[in-house]
């Protein structure tokens, strides 16, 4: 149905047109592009973020009018192939010059057939219709519609002027045939090829690019020939052939092909480069891209960048499955970039904050709230950033995070609480369990434990890792409390002949600080000893995590806790006297519920390692990480 009416909507449209004046039509033809830009957002948003990653020196203006330009070019394309009936041969001598025409006759003494390669640029559709005029029959190789009607009327027009159309599947023997015969034939090589096509770099970005072309060229010897036809004033055109290309042909085949196909690529690139507003930027160009750009918004807070890094690093492994899911046999590839998130003021974050209810895909190409309300360093830094994914952990960067997804048409994912019902906008939210709510979205996934970076080994390390935290929020971590934790480490190690590893963090107390120093410093078992306000090395944490057999974490970070348990090692929370803040208390009490740490108070610290190194229960592993990645899966 969709077909029959699509077909005679598009008749009775072309009959309109074949009555109006070309300088008319084309007016017409342009305010419907426009009309076009506004209407189809889908479209839009695609075309809009594909220029953003092709071009990241430039501004939202410049980007909103190459798309603009775009569309008007894609109005008036419709408009002349729609008048191709009335105008023809006529039209194309007054309006179409072509150059470098003697490229293909010379193509033509090799006797081997042609091969033209171009791209969705300038009018496409017409520009076989111009090369047929010119005297060259041409043979045209191009995909099946899926509306059949529309298709064959699609087909009639660029078969007006002696063209025969050759679809692709079953047909290319007659394509092979065509060439042996010395004729010329038409192909684009700018669309998606999927899992069959060779992926090279393209406007900043690996692109499945389809390996026809090249292979025609190498098994028949056919001349290649770049040709492109741009528009020069509204209803003026240029076909342009270009020079032929030398097809490298050592004998690898795979090597040749990627050769050939970047040189290809470089090409079309070169004239996209030049005439932006003329290339289809509109259609899925990088569906099968292997890459992924994943920006990570970060409030200043350690615990929460380290959460963000984490969920990013998991992209890869999503995305590695997604791919081979597709049957792309292309590894991952995956730019992490990390954005300082800093405003004007508090005034400013909760009127941001405010403003994201009401965030949507019309937003794109604006960023006015960003730019009144984030100082302008960080303005600076977010404006041009391209992402396929934006990750928000903490409160504050989630309203940003859900204006650059609208900004770049990606996907985003927040940790914690998105807070003011903006969960809706969100397409993953990633909770702890603790933080759940009682009524769980489809597009929520609960974790026993906040993500990390640490990665999980059950290899014996034959130590005690000491992971000590300081001040929070309700929350005083005490001397006389780590005294007696650390004693209890030393107790132990003594009687089992157990190494000791310690790190401290940047808000331990100086107190605190000492006392470990004074206590471990000159230790004979303490292997490592790390005071993070003197010196904090990249992967210590890891390090500790890796070496020890059981784990002592203070009580007052749920970051530091989540590391530890995520190890495959034993873990023992001190609970301090001091804990006060009901709600988190619970949180740590439900990872003891389930098995995955031991909370013990100072004094009975010293019990709590003896049986986990005597006893050694069976460690229960957390699988938050498998369970993010699979459904990061679903969304990149």
């Amino acid at each position: 149905m969709t077909d029959f009416l699509g077909f005679i909507i598009v008749k009775f449209i072309s009959v309109l047109f074949l009555a109006i004046p070309l300088r008319l039509a084309l007016w017409i033809g342009r305010r419907m592009g426009v009309l076009a830009y506004f209407l189809n957002s889908k479209r839009r948003s695609i075309g809009y973020a594909n220029l953003k990653s092709a071009f990241p020196e430039k501004n939202t203006h410049e980007i909103k009018k190459i798309l603009k330009a775009h569309y008007k070019n894609l109005g008036m394309s419709v408009v002349e192939l729609l008048k191709l009936p009335v105008t023809g041969k006529r039209y194309l001598e007054k309006y179409v010059r072509v150059e470098g025409l003697d490229r293909i006759k010379e193509a033509r003494d090799k006797g081997k057939g042609v091969i033209l390669l171009g791209g969705h640029f300038g009018n496409w559709e017409i520009s076989s219709v111009g090369v047929s005029a010119s005297g060259q029959r041409l043979y045209i190789f191009a995909r099946e519609q899926k509306h059949a009607r529309l298709n064959k009327l699609l087909n009639s027009y660029r078969e007006m002027a002696g063209s025969k159309v050759v679809t692709k599947g079953f047909s290319v023997r007659e394509v092979i045939k065509a060439l042996r015969d010395n004729n010329v034939v038409a192909m684009l090589v700018d669309q998606d090829a999927g899992a069959g096509g060779t992926f090279v770099n393209f406007l900043n970005r690996p692109a499945s690019t389809a390996q026809g072309p090249v292979t025609l060229g190498l098994k028949t010897g056919a001349v290649v020939v770049p040709t492109f036809m741009r528009r020069k004033d509204r209803g003026r055109h240029v076909v342009e052939f270009g020079e032929p290309l030398q097809l490298v042909n050592t004998g690898d085949k795979e090597k040749d092909l990627k050769v050939n196909i970047e040189s290809i690529s470089d090409i079309l690139e070169g004239h996209i480069r030049r005439f932006p507003e003329q290339w289809l930027w509109s259609h899925k160009r990088w569906k099968s891209s292997p890459q992924r750009t994943v920006l990570v918004l970060s409030d200043g807070k350690a615990g929460h960048l380290n959460q963000g890094m984490a969920v990013a690093e998991m992209v890869e492994a999503a995305l590695g499955s997604r791919l081979k899911t597709r049957g792309i046999k292309e590894g991952p590839i995956v730019k992490i970039r990390v954005v300082d998130v800093r405003f004007k003021n508090a005034f400013a974050r909760m009127l941001l904050d405010l403003s994201s209810l009401f965030a949507n895909s019309r937003c794109q190409g604006c960023l006015r709230c960003l730019k009144f309300l984030l100082k302008k360093e960080s303005f600076d830094k977010i404006k041009n950033q391209y992402a396929d994914i934006v990750i928000s952990c903490g409160a504050s960067t989630v309203g940003v995070g859900i204006f650059l997804k609208y900004e770049n048409n990606a996907k985003c994912a927040v940790i914690m609480k998105p807070g003011l019902g903006r969960s809706r906008k969100t397409d993953l939210v990633i909770l702890p369990r603790h933080d759940a709510p009682k009524k769980i979205r489809s597009n929520m996934i609960i974790t026993e434990i906040a993500p990390n970076r640490i990665q999980s080994g059950h290899k014996k390390g034959g130590g005690l890792g000491l992971l000590i935290g300081g001040d929070a929020n309700n929350f005083k971590l005490k001397r006389e409390e780590v005294e007696k934790v650390i004693n209890a480490a030393l107790k132990i190690a003594e009687e089992m002949n157990q190494s000791i590893f310690v790190t401290t963090s940047r808000r331990t107390s100086s107190e605190i600080d000492l006392l470990v120093k004074n206590k471990l410093a000159n230790y004979r078992c303490c292997k490592s000893l790390v005071i993070a306000k003197e010196a904090n090395p990249e992967g210590t944490v890891q390090k500790i995590l890796d070496s020890s057999d059981v784990i002592i974490v203070s009580p007052e970070s749920i970051s530091m806790i989540s590391e530890a348990a995520s190890s495959g090692k034993y873990v023992v929370v001190f609970k301090a006297d001091s804990m006060s803040n009901g709600k988190y208390e619970e949180s740590i009490e439900s990872l003891q519920s389930h098995g995955y740490i031991k909370i013990a108070t100072p004094d009975e610290t010293y019990n709590a390692l003896r049986y986990l190194l005597t006893e050694k229960p069976p460690i229960k592993k957390i699988e938050d990480r498998e369970k993010i990645t699979k459904r990061l899966e679903r969304i990149i």
